[in-house]
């Protein structure tokens, strides 16, 4: 059996219980949108400043109801009435489970009773146009999800036992006796009705990964639907027309199994109700408080949900940056994540306040497997503008020795033609190994020399790359000194990395000094998110930028404090964007 420390448990029940302020720790902008399904397009019905959750709707399709701090309001699904709040008396503590019943005569909740200091859920029922709630479970903690279409029978999520397990139970509206459904190790959850009262849908963790099952209504023939292998799939919805199912899906790379917290980057996605591979709807930031409950319009041709946008990330101070997206490689770094993903990540990246994005993965002529043209339109659609691009094509040891590179210069030829066809004004190479002798170093910088003469005549900039080898003394001097003392400036600056510089034992204000005017580019980049080690003075580059030259500089991670890169690249761009510098 799954189980919870004494500690995490009572947090879990604390935040369950408690209202959206404590499930959404930070202020946020709610956009409650509905999906279409014949267009396969989502649009927003209305924005609010404010923490908004759970739509549902209603059968007659009249109205949605959404849960706003603890309280239930009903507003027009196209947006065009105000909240109108549905009286609840003394329980104004709901959380974000409530159901319409099909007759659309009731509305059962969860909420904390006020009379019980112990923060436990309860299910209640109200008639919809208000009263006081009349309280079904006599134990708690019990989060509502399902009423059955006889509007009878009550399916829930409840923590029963000594050891608190949490399985689906279900009892009658009107009151008797727990009937227990499920008892797998492992969390089960959101169980959910079928419009013909035979199934029941719902989540669960028994196999190590989150999955949508469903079972008879009676809690036999337990069947696996889902088999995502990637994602955590959390709260089944089933359309009245008992076709399809929708459900949302956390990455596993940002949460564990058995949570579904809020602020995170969740698909939507849909099933058949027999069973099949998933479709992704929509990708968006959101999480707790999307889509916990049935939000299907009557006629099974669209759904709502609310996203979300962190406040500071519409309020904090503008700033021209770009972003590097090998911060990103482990979403968008192959053709196939591209694909994928791409509109999602780079509309994200957008949102966070990046203006502007360093490319990578250029390969024989194309960019992450698309045409200059291509790529360029994809990464311009999100909010981005190209800024620059890393590539790299070294010289080998016979090349360094023999002071012959005529054919790996050749190689940029067809390089510089594609970033010339993307619109991209600066071409960085982004590597070359240590080098071991001061003879070396002059020959690649002859090397980067011609390759900038080459970038200039298309009139692209060029640039190198610096990590912390660069930096580093060997056979009396550094390569970096090398490359620029022995480049012109017109053909080449050198992009400094300054997190790799301090690595490296430099100074970037030091170098900016030496070399004014040869740093057009920097990257900007710290251990994990800028500003959290201490390690680079951050206000002295800046300060410093106009005697380096610099033009834009590039936000990288190249790994985050936590699995989540997109959480450390909004706290990077949100340090940036706050700075004083």
């Amino acid at each position: 059996m799954y189980k919870f420390s004494h500690f995490c448990l009572v947090l879990a029940l604390l935040v369950a219980s408690f209202p959206a302020r404590a499930q959404h720790p930070q202020p946020e902008h709610s956009y409650l949108e509905i999906y279409d399904l014949e267009t396969r397009t989502h649009r927003v019905v209305k924005e609010f400043p404010y923490v908004i959750e759970a739509p549902n709707w209603t059968p007659d399709g009249k109205w949605l109801v959404v849960n706003i701090d603890g309280k239930l309001f009903k507003l027009a699904p196209d947006g065009s009435s105000d909240l109108i709040q549905i009286p609840t008396g003394d329980i104004t503590q709901c959380n974000n489970d409530h159901v319409v019943t099909a007759d659309g005569k009731w509305i059962g909740l969860s909420s904390n009773d006020p009379a019980n200091k112990r923060y436990n859920s309860y299910v209640y029922v109200v008639p919809f146009e208000g009263g006081q709630p009349r309280r079904i479970t006599p134990e708690g903690p019990s989060y509502l999800h399902g009423i059955s279409p006889d509007g009878k029978t009550a399916a829930y999520c409840a923590f029963r036992g000594p050891e608190q397990e949490q399985d689906v139970w279900a009892m009658p509206v009107k009151g008797g006796p727990e009937v227990r459904l499920t008892d797998a190790p492992g969390l089960d959850d959101g169980p959910e009705y079928s419009p013909d009262g035979k199934h029941i849908w719902f989540n669960s963790v028994r196999t190590g990964r989150m999955q949508v099952w469903r079972m008879k209504a009676n809690g036999k023939q337990q069947t696996q639907m889902t088999f995502d292998e990637d994602m955590n799939s959390w709260f089944p919805h089933i359309s009245p027309d008992n076709q399809k199912v929708v459900y949302i899906a956390y990455h596993d790379y940002e949460v564990a199994p058995d949570s579904h917290i809020a602020d995170l980057n969740v698909q939507l996605r849909l099933i058949p109700a027999t069973g099949g591979k998933p479709e992704t709807l929509v990708e968006f930031f959101g999480g707790q408080g999307s889509i916990n409950v049935n939000s299907w319009s009557p006629d099974s041709k669209q759904f709502a949900y609310v996203s979300y946008r962190l406040t500071d990330e519409l309020t904090a101070p503008s700033r021209d940056m770009a972003v590097q997206l090998y911060s990103v490689r482990t979403l968008i770094g192959t053709p196939e994540q591209f694909a994928k993903n791409h509109a999602y990540v780079l509309r994200r990246l957008a949102q966070m306040g990046y203006t502007a994005a360093e490319a990578v993965g250029y390969d024989n002529g194309k960019f992450v497997g698309l045409a200059p043209a291509a790529y360029r339109e994809a990464v311009e659609s999100a909010g981005l503008k190209l800024l620059s691009s890393h590539v790299s094509h070294t010289l080998s040891a016979q090349e360094l020795a023999s002071g012959d590179f005529s054919k790996a210069l050749a190689w940029w030829d067809d390089c510089i033609a594609a970033h010339k066809a993307a619109g991209i004004p600066y071409l960085v190479m982004s590597w070359s190994n240590p080098l071991q002798t001061k003879a070396q170093m002059s020959v690649m910088a002859r090397y980067l020399d011609a390759v900038g003469a080459k970038c200039r005549a298309a009139g692209i900039r060029f640039g190198y790359h610096c990590h912390s080898h660069e930096f580093k003394p060997t056979d009396g001097t550094t390569m970096a000194d090398v490359f620029l003392s022995e480049t012109k400036p017109e053909n080449l600056f050198l992009q400094m990395d300054v997190y790799w510089a301090v690595v490296g034992g430099a100074s970037p204000v030091e170098y900016f000094k030496k070399y004014p005017g040869r740093f057009e580019l920097l990257h900007i980049k710290d251990k994990y998110e800028l500003g959290q080690s201490g390690m680079v003075g951050f206000d002295a580059i800046f300060k410093a930028m106009p005697t380096a030259g610099t033009k834009a500089f590039v936000v990288e991670l190249e790994q985050a404090s936590t699995p989540n890169i997109l959480k450390g690249l909004r706290e990077s761009a949100l340090y940036l964007r706050k700075a004083n510098f």
